[in-house]
């Protein structure tokens, strides 16, 4: 969201006390409110970095830049003396999760906030009193002053848009209006800070908001500043924070509330994703206030991808394509890295029309490739320009869809003989909780596979032995019937697949927990080409064949002809009878592999392969095939 002043200026009033009019007073200002200051005063009354230094008070001292607290306890100075200009902008050292990690630390302080009284708030002096009043350290007293603003102070939409005249910047009318501009946040919240001797800084500059728009290229000449920001000096450095943004966004035409802490000390090669300071014109200046080791240049600023909520959060990052314009020609592969601990457990994207009103499902597919890269298939259907945005959650969140970031696709030309993919756009590969349905570490090899014959062969690594449910769908999820089997031993599921036709096709692998089946894999099989008649595998019937841990080499269909001596072959260690109609055969050796002959029955009959690891008693059934 941008600010509606491209030149915004900081405004500060005047506070006075019962004595002085340029100095504030306040009871609850001690010396243990300035521990944090790494700076030594030369003198009683000087500043030093840019951080107020308190005094103990002399008999009969007098000044005429400092005033008696109410209690007498101290002596604070001339607030145009803590403003913090003499401390140089230095690169960050801390990061935010550091200072902020306990994530109830400031939970006294957002609870006083939001007990403010009407009373206190006609007057920035009085309304600062009341807000540092449990605060013990500039840190404390900054953060009281972030939480009223970004929960009392509304956005300027309409002022904004155009629809009406804006309202005033100057601090102390946004303190009275409630609403302002991006600029109105940033010097409301300077005015509160000096008053509260927390060093602060107005940053003015350019932001990607509301009225950015992305370009290939930019002329800095002719560049905009369209927002303000503010810096803190705190923890013994320089640290950024956005009200406007914390507080709310617009759509547009409305304002609606975010009322969070998310841009408060926010991490600066995170800030610099949406935030480029620029003053004066003075571009070397500027870079100093990105507060990095090396700043980012303009140009690289505007072609680079913006790092969302969901980025940031869960330390998902850009590893292929770094710039938000994205020019093509048939396919593109994008690639994200998570650099922090944990599996993303899921993402989604949505590959839309320029305008953002048709979406193209079958035209992206996703992929897990190891534990930490996700690879993004984009194939647009036709020449043209085009919008992806991505999406996820982590294990252990709620089911709550954060935003990466987005990408601009510029397509020149499509693909030859473009082929659908199935309608998924969450990950192919197995779900982080793959390990407790059962699976091991080598399911995460492959998410894709590809055939030139119509047949591919799957190997599943397990902990145990055991048996999974598969669906197998094309492109237009219709559901392929018998074209999986599934034969076990005691660490691996064996899976065979056989493709009707050409295209894309989505295998789902379903494991069981709790006595329930989930999902536990997804595959994709794309199959180019297609030797010969597709036959249907046997029906396999419940867990016996993978108890007995049968393995059929043949028949492996399920037509078989009529009328005719067919051959079986199958191997087990543990089956002792096999039944094959009503005959019987029973093991005669130590071998595991067996090989019977039986004469089928006339065409259309049902006719099922049964067998036990007792040599009588009830058998179960095995295999089931058609005869034709």
């Amino acid at each position: 969201m941008g600010c509606g002043s491209s030149t915004p200026t900081s405004t500060t009033p005047k506070t006075k006390s019962s004595n002085q009019n340029d100095v504030i007073v306040t009871s609850d200002v001690t010396e243990q409110d300035f521990a944090s200051s790494t700076t030594k005063s030369k003198k009683a009354s000087s500043q030093t970095n840019g951080t107020a230094q308190p005094i103990k008070p002399k008999s009969n001292a007098k000044s005429s830049s400092s005033s008696r607290s109410r209690k007498d306890d101290i002596i604070v100075e001339n607030v145009e003396e803590i403003a913090g200009d003499n401390v140089k902008p230095k690169p960050s050292r801390k990061k935010k999760a550091q200072i902020m990690s306990d994530p109830d630390m400031f939970k006294n302080i957002d609870s006083h906030v939001a007990r403010t009284p009407a009373s206190v708030c006609s007057s920035i002096p009085t309304l600062t009193e009341y807000l540092i009043k449990p605060a013990r350290t500039p840190l404390e007293r900054a953060r009281a002053i972030y939480k009223w603003v970004t929960t009392n102070i509304a956005y300027d939409v309409d002022g904004y848009m155009g629809r009406s005249e804006k309202k005033s910047c100057d601090s102390g009318n946004v303190l009275q209006s409630r609403t302002s501009v991006c600029s109105g946040y940033s010097n409301l919240f300077e005015s509160l800070c000096r008053c509260a001797h927390v060093p602060v800084k107005v940053i003015n500059g350019y932001a990607k908001g509301f009225s950015h728009k992305n370009k290939d290229e930019i002329d800095l000449s002719t560049l905009q500043t369209n927002h303000a920001w503010n810096a803190i000096f705190v923890e013994g450095e320089w640290r950024l924070v956005d009200c406007t943004w914390d507080a709310g966004s617009i759509d547009g035409k409305s304002f609606h509330w975010r009322k969070k802490d998310y841009y408060f000390l926010m991490d600066p090669e995170y800030f610099i994703s949406k935030h480029l300071p620029y003053m004066n014109n003075d571009l070397t200046t500027s870079q100093t206030w990105q507060l990095l080791d090396k700043p980012v240049d303009p140009k690289t600023y505007f072609k680079s991808v913006k790092l969302e909520e969901g980025s940031v959060n869960f330390g998902v990052f850009p590893r292929s394509h770094k710039d938000t314009i994205i020019h093509m020609k048939g396919e593109v592969c994008i690639e994200i890295q998570k650099f922090t601990s944990g599996e993303i457990e899921d993402t989604i994207l949505a590959f839309k029309n320029e305008e953002g009103t048709k979406e193209y499902k079958d035209c992206v597919a996703t992929e897990r490739s190891g534990n930490d890269i996700i690879k993004f298939h984009v194939r647009p259907p036709q020449p043209g320009n085009y919008m992806l945005n991505l999406f996820i959650y982590a294990t252990g969140e709620k089911k709550e869809w954060s935003q990466l970031f987005n990408y601009e696709i510029k397509c020149d030309k499509v693909m030859d003989n473009l082929v659908p993919f199935p309608d998924y756009r969450q990950i192919y590969g197995p779900k982080p909780e793959y390990k407790e349905l059962g699976f091991g570490e080598g399911v995460k090899d492959q998410s894709f596979y590809t055939t030139n014959s119509g047949e591919v062969e799957i190997v599943l690594p397990t902990f145990r032995q055991m048996s999974v449910l598969c669906t197998l769908e094309d492109a237009n999820s219709n559901k392929i019937q018998n074209a999986v089997f599934q034969q076990s031993t005691e660490n691996s599921i064996f899976l065979s697949a056989r493709l009707p036709q050409k295209g894309y096709y989505k295998l789902i692998i379903f494991a069981e927990k709790e006595n329930k089946h989930v999902v536990g894999i997804t595959y994709m099989i794309h199959c180019s080409n297609v030797v010969g008649k597709f036959m249907a595998f046997p029906v396999q019937y419940g867990g016996k064949a993978t108890e007995y841990r049968v393995i059929l080499h043949e028949p492996k269909v399920k037509e078989i002809p009529a009328n005719s001596t067919v051959v079986f072959r199958f191997s087990s260690p543990v089956l002792k009878s096999v039944q094959a109609g009503s005959k019987v055969f029973k093991k005669t050796n130590n071998k595991d592999d067996w090989e019977i002959s039986f004469d089928t029955p006339e065409a259309g009959s049902q006719f099922n392969l049964f067998g036990s690891d007792e040599e009588s008693g009830t058998r179960s059934a095995l295999f089931g095939y058609i005869t034709k």
